[in-house]
């Protein structure tokens, strides 16, 4: 009887905190600075920041990828190819939807250009630095970076 009523209070207290598959969003404070203010900055100093506070999200392929409050992404690759196993353990412990302050080395983006007809290509163009004004600045691009570093931003606030 008392597993049982262990077991439906361990329940009650751990599908709440996941039941928007990792979607938790208060360690980072709403007035950290977005990517698409950085990619304005940028137009107007040349200077693009390092250091971001973002929500992981997951991998792909030789990256993981992070996002801010908006929903932007920054690719940060983590590994030379899938052989990398050193680069493999240093991410390992990265968990989807936690906050974590990521440092990088700003290396290119990824640029959706467009097509013969004016829409908008599907697959991305890797580009590599110096970027191209108008094309880094677009919405869609991606910043890519190559991750030196990156911990977990820890919460105050009671999760229940």
């Amino acid at each position: 009887m008392n597993r049982i009523l262990f077991f439906y209070i361990f329940l009650s207290f751990v599908f709440p905190i996941f039941a928007e598959e990792g979607k938790y969003t208060g360690a980072i404070s709403l007035s950290e600075k977005r990517i698409l203010q950085a990619k304005e900055e940028w137009l107007k100093t040349n200077d693009f920041p390092a250091e971001w506070k973002l929500y992981y999200k997951g991998k792909e392929g030789d990256f993981v990828v992070f996002y801010d409050w908006n929903g932007h992404e920054i690719h940060y690759q983590y590994r030379r190819n899938k052989f990398d196993l050193d680069g493999e353990t240093f991410v390992k412990d990265l968990f989807p939807g936690n906050p974590y302050r990521v440092t990088g080395v700003w290396t290119g983006y990824y640029y959706f250009g467009f097509d013969a007809r004016g829409k908008r290509k599907a697959f991305h163009e890797k580009k590599i630095l110096p970027a191209n004004r108008e094309e880094f600045a677009d919405v869609h691009t991606i910043p890519v970076f190559k991750l030196i570093k990156y911990e977990e931003i820890f919460s105050d606030e009671l999760l229940y």
